[in-house]
């Protein structure tokens, strides 16, 4: 049985995989100290289905890039149903974070795997 290594964020109060050193969500250093302006997990691209997303992060991961996807199904979170807004109009309901310096090598590898299906996030710089 494999266990997957949890570190929990004190400051947005959750639990992420993987060994970090500070939280990619709020940028908090798991060291004590609050990590500065700068995003160190900058929001990457959008993916609109879950099995996307899921595949995405383990691809990411098989590379060694450390990832953390945010699902914004609603108050299910993951277990949200992937279903077609009233619209019409397909909404990504999941988030791809990596550390700033695997960025374009994420890119690439999701460019890869997925083509037209994920969105690129503009880098602020």
């Amino acid at each position: 049985m494999k266990f997957e290594t949890m570190v929990y964020c004190p400051n947005c109060k959750e639990n992420f995989p993987g060994d970090l050193t500070s939280c990619p969500k709020c940028n908090y250093d798991f060291n004590g100290h609050e990590a500065g302006k700068e995003d160190k997990w900058p929001a990457i691209g959008m993916i609109s289905d879950r099995t996307s997303a899921d595949y995405a992060r383990e691809t990411l991961l098989s590379y060694n890039v450390p990832c953390v996807v945010f699902s914004g199904s609603g108050y299910l979170g993951n277990a949200g149903l992937s279903m077609p807004s009233f619209t019409g109009k397909v909404t990504a309901k999941y988030v791809v974070h990596v550390p700033a310096e695997h960025r374009e090598e994420a890119e690439n590898i999701l460019t890869m795997i997925l083509g037209d299906g994920w969105e690129k996030i503009a880098d602020k710089d």
